[in-house]
């Protein structure tokens, strides 16, 4: 995909970059790596059901992110809208 940020800026989808972020709001799980490895699966198909092969913008990565962590952890969750406003 090509993400679109809110500037209007375009760059290639990083699975790495989502694998971080969703890593360092899972951190104070035992489990957080690979509760954010199977987070960032689950994310990506949800993306790829709504966006196919158009550009998707980093907002709409961040709100599908932001609902999958609400479902899986609400800690996880309000770490990640702190740092995706």
């Amino acid at each position: 995909w090509i993400v679109v940020d809110d500037s209007g800026n375009f760059s290639p989808f990083s699975m790495n970059k989502l694998l971080l972020s969703l890593n360092n709001s899972c951190q104070h799980r035992p489990t957080g790596l690979s509760d954010a490895a199977a987070l960032a699966d689950t994310i990506i198909k949800k993306l790829q059901q709504k966006h196919l092969n158009a550009p998707i913008s980093s907002r709409a990565i961040s709100q599908v992110s932001q609902v999958a962590l609400n479902r899986f952890d609400k800690a996880a969750s309000v770490h990640y809208a702190v740092n995706h406003q």
